[in-house]
């Protein structure tokens, strides 16, 4: 049985998650346990600006749908990072591929418009201990998401 938390359309915000990192590198560092990190950039298409307003609450309430309790979700407007405690590259994989297949579908808005999403992703994983570093990580998923915005959108790039 999938271990899902229900946030709605909450993300932490950039401190938190910085606290949060902090914390998961130190723990995978002193008991070695893979750690990844995801680096999305999604582009919301609509059919008006009070849909393409709405588009970063239901960006946020599907992913946060489609995470673990675990996961750790962050972001705002177009940018979102997920750590991801205990997770391999072939984690890593699922959790990219999953994502992508639940954003190729419209989502309805309330005021019955639709949006679309374009996706993408910059994934990277570490098996933990001393090597590890939060500076190590975040240059990973940042360089990995380079390469799936030079390979188009809706795409996924994993940086080991």
């Amino acid at each position: 049985m999938k271990n899902e938390l229900s946030r709605g359309d909450e993300v932490y915000g950039n401190d938190v998650f910085q606290i949060l990192l902090e914390y998961e590198v130190s723990r995978s560092v002193r008991y070695p346990t893979p750690l990844g990190i995801l680096h999305i950039e999604m582009t919301p298409a609509g059919s008006d600006e009070a849909t393409l307003h709405t588009a970063p609450k239901i960006f946020t309430a599907a992913l946060n749908a489609h995470l673990r309790s675990v996961d750790i979700p962050s972001g705002s407007g177009r940018v979102y990072k997920i750590l991801l405690p205990t997770t391999n590259e072939t984690g890593l994989k699922s959790v990219c591929e999953r994502l992508l297949s639940v954003f190729k579908n419209k989502f309805n808005t309330q005021s019955g418009n639709s949006v679309a999403f374009s996706l993408n992703i910059g994934a990277t994983s570490h098996v933990g201990g001393e090597t590890l570093t939060r500076e190590l990580l975040l240059n990973k998923a940042e360089a990995a998401l380079k390469q799936s915005k030079s390979k188009g959108p809706n795409t996924f790039a994993i940086s080991i």
